[in-house]
């Protein structure tokens, strides 16, 4: 009697334990699952040939441990920082062996099922690029070494340049990643540098200032400076509020809208926002018709992944 007691104990603990579990897991998918609807808002936003590139977040690709196939339609392409290196915003170190594996676990399953992802490492030295070139050859990623976590400069790519026209993701040989142009003196010498460039794929930020490219310039950009077709797409970021973008209230330096829940510890004016919001999702929308207006081929989303943090600061509840 008493042993089928405490095997009744044992059983009840182990259901609390399990409805407490998927209780848990639930919650904590409501927060990946409110960034996949708003990546899915902007895709209903703009025109069907706009290209949607996501920045990390690579787990919202998947849903109970499968490629989640309504979500992997929405987007063209992603990218993964700090695959090989800059371990945890650490410039040219190389990446924890346990967290690569953990993010090959994701990336290469997206790359298997046909879309093309772009490998964005910081570091230097020609050994690094050595072997970033051999593990594309295997991975079928397209990887880039960059010289700052700043992503503020020019650099030489990993694989060679070339003058063919670039029409798809799946193209791409080598690419830009240039979303600070605080270097240039304005906007046009910034203009100018990318223009005198024969990058693929340009991921960039299209103002300076908030001053945008014009759409004659735009067009520009599209062409190499030997004359090859390529893909510009304009950063975008969708997770974090910038105090130096345009859509940014003086008000807000005093009081800040119930929407913004912090100052990124890492980066100095980026904001931690309630990214299901109706008032930033319009913010976002409005920035996203700005850039339409502008002609660029499409976006780079970035702080998708904000959904983690009220994963870790909202265990268990769900926040509105």
């Amino acid at each position: 009697m008493i042993k089928e007691v405490i095997n009744i104990k044992k059983y009840i603990l182990l259901l609390l334990f399990s409805m407490s579990y998927f209780s848990f897991s639930a919650t904590n998918n409501v927060y990946k699952e409110r960034m996949k609807d708003f990546i899915k808002e902007l895709r209903s936003n703009t025109d069907k040939e706009k290209i949607i590139i996501t920045q990390n977040g690579n787990e919202l690709y998947f849903k109970n441990g499968k490629i989640d196939n309504k979500f992997f339609t929405l987007t063209d392409g992603t990218t993964q920082e700090s695959l090989y290196y800059g371990d945890i915003l650490r410039f040219n170190v190389p990446t924890s062996k346990g967290l690569k594996n953990e993010l090959l676990e994701l990336t290469v399953p997206i790359r298997k099922k046909g879309k093309p992802v772009f490998i964005i490492n910081y570091g230097k030295g020609q050994k690094k690029r050595e072997f970033l070139k051999k593990e594309a050859l295997k991975t079928k990623f397209v990887s880039e070494l960059l010289p700052s976590f700043n992503a503020d400069k020019l650099y030489e790519t990993i694989e060679d340049y070339n003058d063919e026209d670039i029409n798809s993701l799946s193209e791409v040989k080598n690419f830009l990643c240039l979303l600070n142009p605080e270097n240039f003196s304005d906007i046009d010498e910034y203009y100018q540098a990318l223009r005198n460039t024969n990058y693929d794929l340009l991921l960039i930020e299209v103002s300076y200032n908030n001053v945008f490219f014009t759409k004659e310039q735009i067009e520009e950009l599209k062409i190499k400076d030997n004359g090859g077709k390529r893909i510009v797409i304009a950063y975008l970021s969708i997770g974090e509020a910038e105090d130096y973008r345009y859509y940014w209230k003086k008000k807000w330096n005093k009081k800040k809208p119930k929407w913004i829940i912090k100052e990124n510890e890492n980066w100095e004016g980026d904001y931690i926002v309630k990214y299901w919001s109706p008032e930033w999702k319009n913010i976002i929308k409005e920035y996203q018709k700005k850039l339409d207006e502008i002609g660029v081929d499409g976006y780079l989303l970035d702080t998708i992944d904000t959904y983690r943090y009220f994963e870790e600061n909202y265990k268990g509840t769900v926040i509105n």
